[in-house]
């Protein structure tokens, strides 16, 4: 654990806020599902065939020139504290860390270039971008795909597109996405509505880990539902118009918990939420993100929290559990983890 995680910095430069609406969209993920002619899928591979596949794109991702002083690693040979970190650090996803198969990623120095090997699709190539840049994260992702495409034989129709193992990722095989905070929408009890909404628009709404996970302090991945049918620019523009409309809908929301008996109630649940991420002795992962949620849901409205948003992008990765045993420098008991939480949030707000 302690060699992966010194191999990654501290500071995350994906999670910067440095990004347009940097106080509502935490980042900016573009994906491409690619998989390579000749070869299975991956659940219909022999481990032999996914070994093979593996050393064949990591190959084509060091030549590329883009992961200079990058990270390549085989996951299967993990621990799963390294697994979970690179789950929290948004580099491999659940499914591909459950993996005893063979399978990798190699990830750039700046955090903000990835590729996933043999998880649903041969190769999942992502970009990361800090706060709303759904333009510039499709740049580099298609830098990254074309940088590939020299390479690798990529499995391609010409009725369908991109071939990929889920019929919802063919055609393009691309994933637009933001992680959305929207506090004032969920506790005005909008969201429901909201996320109906979303899925007419050929939308989708998941965790903060993407597909299969739950939403924790009030973040949504937004991303777009189908990958057929529109050309990537199309795809991009829809979620341009998608979030910015989402960006509208919350400000409007938070401008109504500013009016009348609302405003106390919701600067009394800020601030009650600010004194207890700055004293609390244990606190657990969920009661971290629903206080934090409130913190920097003040912090938009214009009060003085003393936190910059950089800051809370920073803290929120590093509060989630293999973060804090990586700090700790050991694996932690739940109450240890939740007790070293605690002290390590009240040194990192002091």
């Amino acid at each position: 654990m302690a060699d992966l995680v010194k191999a990654f910095r501290p500071y995350v430069t994906w999670a910067n806020a440095r990004g347009a609406w940097p106080d509502m969209i935490f980042s900016t993920r573009v994906r491409f599902a690619r998989n390579l002619e000749g070869f299975p899928f991956p659940n219909r591979a022999e481990p032999r065939q996914l070994a093979e596949i593996r050393r064949l794109a990591l190959a084509a991702a060091r030549e590329s020139g883009l992961f200079a002083r990058g990270h390549f690693l085989k996951i299967e040979a993990l621990g799963q504290l390294e697994k979970r970190f690179l789950v929290e650090r948004h580099h491999v996803s659940h499914a591909l860390a459950a993996s005893v198969l063979p399978s990798g990623a190699a990830v750039s120095n700046d955090e903000d270039l990835s590729v996933m090997v043999n998880e649903e699709d041969h190769l999942r190539l992502q970009c990361l971008n800090s706060g709303f840049a759904i333009e510039e994260a499709f740049r580099a992702a298609l830098k990254l795909d074309e940088a590939l495409g020299r390479a690798l034989p990529f499995a391609y129709g010409a009725k369908f597109g991109f071939l990929t193992a889920c019929p919802t990722n063919t055609g393009t095989g691309m994933r637009v996405s933001c992680l959305a905070h929207l506090p004032a929408l969920s506790r005005l009890g909008q969201m429901p509505q909201v996320l109906e909404s979303l899925s007419h628009l050929g939308v989708t709404a998941r965790g903060i880990y993407g597909e299969g996970t739950y939403v924790l302090g009030d973040f949504y991945q937004i991303s777009n539902a189908t990958c057929l049918g529109r050309s990537e620019e199309d795809f991009c523009q829809n979620m341009d118009r998608v979030i910015r409309n989402l960006i509208r809908q919350e400000i409007a929301a938070r401008e109504l918990m500013l009016k009348g008996p609302m405003k106390l109630k919701t600067e009394d649940a800020v601030y009650r939420a600010l004194g207890l991420l700055r004293h609390a002795r244990s606190l657990s992962y969920e009661e971290f993100m629903q206080n934090i949620s409130l913190a920097r849901m003040g912090a938009a409205m214009g009060w003085d929290i003393g936190v910059d948003f950089s800051t809370f992008n920073q803290i929120t990765l590093l509060m989630q559990p293999a973060h804090l045993q990586a700090a700790a420098g050991r694996p932690l008991p739940p109450e240890a983890r939740d007790a070293f939480r605690a002290d390590y949030l009240r040194k990192k707000l002091a």
